[in-house]
């Protein structure tokens, strides 16, 4: 995909901006798992009192919003990131496809966000948030795996 002779040097600090981003959106779905005391369990909110139900419900919610901006700025970021890097950004297919990627990404989010929000309004915040969390995880470990490792290497939060 991307080839040495593709890309000028990353800097360190380029580099540890978007490894602190990666950080950042692991920590924001440690949290969504963290918000559902039957993650783990994978039982349902039925016995859960109604302040419960709420807390999550409330919480996803957040989430939604805090998420989208977190990924939206973290894509610009990244984008931006790989402009000055590549030799000729406007030319490259991987740059391109990458772009691509970003797009579709939100595209899916936002999809998976509102068919979240029906099961959360339905009364299963935990069913939401473990799915949204699986799938979430999903898609961006393919596209880390398929995009951003070509471009940094290996990815590692520091």
């Amino acid at each position: 995909m991307v080839g040495q002779d593709q890309v000028s040097i990353l800097s360190p600090d380029d580099r540890h901006r978007i490894d602190a981003e990666h950080a950042r959106l692991e920590q924001f779905m440690q949290d969504l798992r963290d918000t559902c005391v039957n993650f783990l369990t994978g039982t349902d909110c039925f016995g859960c009192t109604r302040a419960q139900v709420a807390t999550c419900q409330g919480r996803l919610t957040s989430f939604f919003y805090d998420f989208l901006d977190l990924i939206s700025e973290h894509f610009e970021n990244e984008e931006a990131i790989m402009r000055h890097a590549l030799l000729d950004s406007d030319e490259d297919e991987y740059f391109r496809l990458h772009q691509e990627a970003h797009a579709r990404l939100l595209r899916e989010v936002r999809e998976l966000m509102r068919q979240a929000a029906v099961f959360s309004a339905q009364g299963n915040p935990s069913e939401a948030i473990r799915r949204l969390e699986s799938k979430i995880s999903e898609m961006f470990g393919h596209h880390a795996h398929h995009f951003d490792a070509p471009f940094l290497g290996p990815l590692h939060p520091h």
